[in-house]
């Protein structure tokens, strides 16, 4: 039985993981700084940049109006460029923060 190229070397299948995504570190670090954030930012944060949701979408999810989303995303995305200077020392953003 003849198997594509891929599967005869497992190898080439996968990229590098330095070029897959972000490495096992920075995702502890940031899901650390998370963890720091008072629970209201970081239900915010998870809603609006991991789950991709809009404003007012967090806002509804929530029970909240649409200026709370924005003052504790903004209050939230503060503290983590404090908690993870990588952050705002570099073109990281927080959606590059999915795993």
């Amino acid at each position: 039985m003849a198997y594509p190229p891929l599967a005869r070397d497992p190898g080439r299948a996968f990229p590098d993981r330095e070029t897959a995504g972000p490495s096992l570190a920075w995702n502890l670090t940031v899901r650390d700084a998370l963890q720091r954030l008072p629970p209201r930012q970081r239900a915010v944060i998870v809603l609006r940049f991991y789950d991709d949701l809009t404003e007012r979408e967090t806002a509804a999810t929530l029970g909240v109006a649409i200026g709370t989303v924005k003052s504790q995303t903004s209050d939230a995305l503060a503290r983590l460029r404090t908690l993870v200077p990588d952050l705002a020392a570099s073109d990281a953003s927080v959606a590059g923060m999915r795993g």
